[in-house]
């Protein structure tokens, strides 16, 4: 069917539209997204290292957009049913960097177009958990993509909300009530990824991993050199506390069922 083949395709070339996107400034073109995220940081940003994630994610993608690819799973259900929500997951994130390294901004634009894309990988999450599937593919590749795509962009869209709300110049840049602020982002964040991992039951070990990566991350930060914000090092380590705990109460309820 053209529909089917459009998907195929689309899986297969947007996953290497983000890496090419991503290395714009390294072309001359724009500013990187570390430098457009230090111009804006906030309590909420986790340390630099935090965001080798994407490294992951994109070799993830493009393993996916091969796999889906290959004739011997043309019919795949499971290639089939999170073929679109995961396109329209890669091509947000590479509009959403695109826009940001070309404007060098983190406003609330940018917040939106990142909560579509988180739309669109927690929807291939769901469905790749209702599709179970057998082979390497679904295990090794649709799994922990999925999984950490949308437990990433869980975390990332929460950072997003601090750094408009910084940009927009809404909070002062320090001071009590940015900490506070921070604090209350992190603890929304840790709430909605321990929802979701409930949700999932079970299945919830990359999306729970990827979120406890923002977590930590965010302790370092806040515990670093440059900046010392100890309510907000708090708020990330309970957090990720609670995001273990949801973690483990669920993989054991689903293990030794009542």
């Amino acid at each position: 069917m053209p529909q089917d083949q459009l998907r195929r395709l689309l899986c297969l070339i947007l996953p290497w539209a983000q890496i090419v996107t991503a290395f714009l400034p390294a072309l001359g073109i724009g500013t990187s997204m570390a430098a457009v995220s230090a111009a804006s940081r906030t309590p909420v940003v986790p340390a630099g290292y935090a965001f080798s994630i994407w490294s992951l994610i994109f070799l993830l993608s493009v393993a996916y957009g091969i796999w889906q690819f290959l004739p011997a799973h043309r019919e795949s259900a499971l290639a089939r049913r999170t073929g679109w929500p995961l396109a329209g997951a890669f091509a947000v994130n590479t509009i959403w960097q695109t826009t940001s390294q070309l404007t060098g901004s983190v406003g609330f634009g940018l917040f939106a177009i990142i909560l579509l894309g988180l739309a669109c990988a927690l929807t291939a999450l769901f469905v790749a958990r209702k599709t179970p599937e057998a082979g390497y593919g679904p295990r090794w590749i649709v799994t922990p993509l999925t999984g950490l795509l949308a437990g990433w962009l869980t975390a990332a869209s929460f950072v997003n909300l601090s750094t408009a709300t910084r940009y927009a110049g809404i909070l002062p840049e320090n001071g009590m009530a940015a900490s506070l602020f921070s604090v209350v982002i992190l603890l929304a964040a840790g709430g909605a990824a321990a929802a979701i991992i409930w949700l999932l039951e079970r299945n919830a070990a990359w999306f729970a991993g990827a979120v406890a990566w923002a977590f930590i991350g965010v302790v370092v930060a806040n515990l670093g050199v440059n900046q010392v914000n100890i309510l907000a090092a708090l708020a990330a380590g309970v957090m990720l506390a609670l995001v273990i705990a949801v973690t483990w109460q669920r993989r054991r309820a689903a293990t030794y069922p009542a």
